[in-house]
């Protein structure tokens, strides 16, 4: 019984790390990239970052992107869940900080746009003294 539990685990594990590509998961960053800024296609966009999420699921820059497709899309919600999981992946993310404190703004929570804003600034985004004036 002990044998065929560790058969299962090391098939686990060779599965799981077979869909692990961070190439691919690059690729389909660029596609992202290129359909959100030069074609403004954000549904477009969020697909490519969630292929590129499949690829490699500790690309925090994917959840950030994708996050930011989202916003775009006024899937507000959603997006803040994709700002959190780029920053459970890379704490010091300060970008994903100043956009979900952004998202909130949109949102009209003005006490997680501060909590956000703060750290963001705390972790290095500069120049956001006018943003923060209505924060305690």
């Amino acid at each position: 019984m002990k044998k065929l539990a560790l058969i299962l685990v090391a098939i686990g594990t060779l599965f799981m790390s077979s869909c692990q590509n961070p190439a691919k998961s690059r690729s389909y960053m660029d596609e992202g990239d290129k359909l959100m800024m030069r074609y403004s296609n954000f549904e477009g966009a969020e697909e490519a970052y969630t292929k590129a999420i499949k690829y490699d699921k500790a690309n925090y820059e994917a959840y950030y992107m994708r996050g930011c497709a989202k916003t775009n899309s006024r899937k507000y919600d959603e997006a803040l869940l994709d700002f959190q999981k780029a920053i459970d992946l890379k704490p010091d993310y300060a970008d994903a900080y100043f956009s979900a404190g952004r998202t909130c703004f949109y949102i009209n929570d003005y006490e997680m746009m501060c909590y956000y804003y703060k750290l963001a600034q705390q972790y290095g985004r500069e120049n956001l003294e006018d943003l923060m004036r209505s924060c305690n």
